[in-house]
């Protein structure tokens, strides 16, 4: 099953909204407890930058588009991004150890 990665900066002055935004969308996640998701978001140490990392299950649905902490932080992303907008790209597992499905 393929991860999906979105990568993306921010403006300076924006990295702390997205940040409390993203903080925001798990506890969302945390008290819907979705199945068939793994899901991480990742921020350089004091940066700009952020990753996200995105799995389902084989025939699993989405749910952070029906989430409306998920859609705040998209436009909250969308608002301070720097370059293009982010993409989500598949990427292939070749070995996770208690990080990934």
């Amino acid at each position: 099953m393929p991860v999906l990665m979105i990568r993306y900066q921010v403006a300076d002055e924006g990295a702390q909204e997205v940040a409390d935004v993203v903080r925001a969308a798990f506890a969302e996640v945390e008290e819907r407890r979705p199945d068939g998701i793994r899901y991480t978001y990742l921020r350089r140490a004091g940066g700009t930058e952020f990753v996200a990392l995105l799995e389902l299950d084989e025939g699993a649905e989405n749910p952070l588009p029906g989430m409306e902490a998920a859609r705040r932080l998209q436009a909250t992303v969308a608002r301070w991004v720097v370059g293009p907008a982010p993409e989500p790209r598949p990427f292939e597992v070749l070995g996770a150890y208690r990080a990934l499905g």
